[in-house]
């Protein structure tokens, strides 16, 4: 029990370091607390909703219809790009819109960052929890620590930068702009995510090739492919803590109103430290 406990709270630290990262950097105009409470809340059905659609497409489709199964290519890169990222990634994003789309605090550029990724590290954290508590496992817990919550978070910065995009358009009343980022904040962060998903997945056939080997040269070019994957899942980490850097640095510092402040708000260097 004891183990578990321990588990859950690794489990849940990384989505609330990177979550209080985003508010931090929110300089201009903070978000209330209920607002954030609201995306924390409104996610929880769409997590259920993710898992129930990955698994129509997956268990009905690929397994039932296809007899694809864990190591096949094909059926890996249909899973990825066409179920898990999509599906995960329309239910963040509902998952943040629902609350947010109308509010009147939604009127600075990196409010969709926030609000994005509030809804991302929701998913992670819950999603996090349960492959941790599953596994019991500390070293699932490291390796998704520095590797999965990260890339949620990664594909929630991309939707907000569309999202808040996407409102900005509407408020101008560029409805074409407005269409436009809405589907680039679903199908980039989607795209992401399916190619994060796809190279963390193709480690399971090759393993399989390797050890199903009959030669000595059958053996290398398996674990070759393997070490070239393991190699562009280390670049891939790299490029998503510099992307995490260098985006929420430049967004933070461009931030501006786009829409009328609340009523009561305060400018920055006026507030009490």
């Amino acid at each position: 029990m004891i183990l578990l406990i321990i588990l859950v709270i690794l489990a849940i630290i990384p989505g609330v370091v990177l979550l209080l990262i985003s508010g931090k950097m929110d300089r201009v105009d903070k978000e209330s607390p209920g607002i954030l409470v609201s995306i924390l809340l409104m996610e929880l059905p769409f997590i259920l909703a993710a898992a129930l659609l990955e698994c129509l497409f997956d268990d009905l489709i690929l397994t039932g219809l296809f007899g694809f199964d864990e190591t096949n290519v094909l059926g890996i890169l249909i899973r990825c790009f066409l179920i898990i990222g999509p599906a995960e990634e329309f239910c963040k994003y509902m998952g943040a819109r629902i609350p947010t789309w109308s509010s009147p605090q939604f009127n600075c550029k990196y409010d969709g960052i926030v609000y994005c990724t509030t809804s991302a590290m929701s998913f992670a954290i819950i999603e996090n929890i349960l492959y941790v508590a599953t596994s019991g496992s500390f070293v699932t817990a490291l390796l998704r620590a520095v590797m999965s919550v990260p890339g949620h978070f990664m594909f929630g910065v991309c939707m907000g930068i569309f999202y808040s995009r996407a409102k900005i358009a509407q408020v101008k009343g560029d409805n074409a702009g407005k269409s436009r980022n809405i589907w680039l904040a679903l199908i980039i962060p989607a795209v992401f995510h399916g190619l994060y998903d796809s190279l963390c997945f193709l480690a399971v056939p090759l393993a399989v090739s390797a050890e199903a080997a009959e030669s000595d040269a059958e053996i290398v070019a398996a674990l070759g492919l393997l070490l070239l994957l393991l190699g562009a899942m280390f670049v891939l980490i790299i490029g998503i803590y510099v992307f995490l850097f260098i985006t929420l640095r430049k967004e933070s510092k461009s931030d501006y109103f786009f829409a009328p402040p609340m009523p009561g708000w305060v400018p920055p260097r006026f507030r009490k430290k």
